[in-house]
């Protein structure tokens, strides 16, 4: 027996919460690569930041944001099939994914921002 209606409208509204969650790390990863560039234009000088460690917690941003939109993408058509199928059973094993990245690039800013004259 197929997923009600409303199950399968809940896994649709699921999904794109989490690409706009994908989405959002993703310009944050932008803006934190490109924060360096504008502290150049804006002071003529980078205030001692380093804009390599700018740049390479940005690219590890944006390929969180994209690691997360297609393992969403997965899960969305993972449930789906199972909520056709009839044999739909609650997953919680990948909603970590995201808190561990995020902590961890929350941890290596916060150094990053202290070590920072």
């Amino acid at each position: 027996m197929p997923g009600a209606p409303t199950d399968h409208l809940a896994n649709e509204r699921t999904f794109l919460a989490w690409v706009r969650t994908a989405i959002t790390i993703m310009a944050l990863g932008f803006v934190v690569a490109r924060f360096v560039l504008f502290l150049k234009e804006t002071s003529g000088t980078a205030s001692g930041l380093s804009s390599t460690a700018s740049e390479a917690i940005g690219v590890v941003l944006v390929l969180a944001g994209t690691v997360i939109l297609i393992v969403s993408q997965l899960r969305f058509r993972q449930v789906r099939a199972d909520l056709l199928e009839g044999r739909f059973q609650a997953r919680d094993d990948l909603e970590w994914i995201p808190t561990v990245v995020l902590v961890i690039v929350g941890i290596t800013l916060a150094i990053y921002l202290l070590a920072a004259p």
